[in-house]
C-alpha cells in the first residue's frame, strides 16, 4: 500500500464565524483553542497599547503592584504567573524607565521588593483605560456566557497549577 504524500486537509472550524484554518488533530484539543483565544486577545490589546507607546506585558505587573506594594519578585511571578526568569528582565526594563523602584531587605541584601513610583501609578492608569475598553470588547464577544467561562478558566488553573 503506498504512502500518500499529500498534505492533511486543513479546515476552518466554523466557516460561518471564522476564517482560521485549524488542523484537524486540533479540533477538539482544548489546549489549542485557549491558546489561539488567548494570543488572538493578546494581540488585540498589544496593538491598542502599541499605538499609546506603552508594552502590553507591563499592565498586568504595574496593577498587581498597585494592589499590593513591596512584593519580592518571587512573589510576583507566583501572581501574574510569569516565570522569574522572563519577569526580570521585564522588571529591570520598569526600573530604567523609573516606574518601579527596587528596595532593598535589610534583614538579606540579596533580597529585594519592588514598588510603583508615581510615574509607575500614572502609566497603570493609562494601561487600565486601554485594558477597560478591551475588556468591554472582550464581554461583547463572551455575551452572558462570562460567568461560566470565567468559572472554567478558574477550574482549569485550580486543577493544573500556576506551574
Amino acid at each position: 500500500m503506498a504512502k500518500s504524500s499529500a498534505k492533511p486537509k486543513l479546515e476552518a472550524s466554523r466557516p460561518e464565524e471564522s476564517d482560521v484554518l485549524i488542523p484537524a488533530a486540533f479540533r477538539n484539543v482544548l489546549g489549542y483553542h485557549l491558546r489561539v483565544a488567548q494570543e488572538a486577545s493578546f494581540q488585540a490589546f498589544s496593538t491598542a497599547v502599541d499605538k499609546a507607546d506603552l508594552k502590553p506585558g507591563w499592565y498586568s505587573i504595574l496593577t498587581i503592584l498597585s494592589e499590593y506594594d513591596g512584593l519580592t519578585p518571587s512573589e510576583l511571578s507566583r501572581v501574574c504567573g510569569r516565570d522569574r526568569s522572563t519577569l526580570t528582565a521585564t522588571l529591570k526594563g520598569l526600573s530604567i524607565r523609573g516606574m518601579i523602584e527596587r528596595q532593598q531587605n535589610p534583614d538579606d541584601q540579596r533580597s529585594y521588593s519592588v514598588r510603583l513610583t508615581d510615574e509607575g501609578r500614572k502609566m497603570q492608569a493609562r494601561l487600565h483605560a486601554i485594558a477597560r475598553k478591551h475588556d468591554r470588547r472582550l464581554d461583547e464577544i463572551v455575551g452572558e456566557d462570562k460567568a461560566a467561562l470565567i468559572a472554567i478558566l478558574a477550574r482549569i488553573v485550580n486543577s493544573l497549577g500556576n506551574g
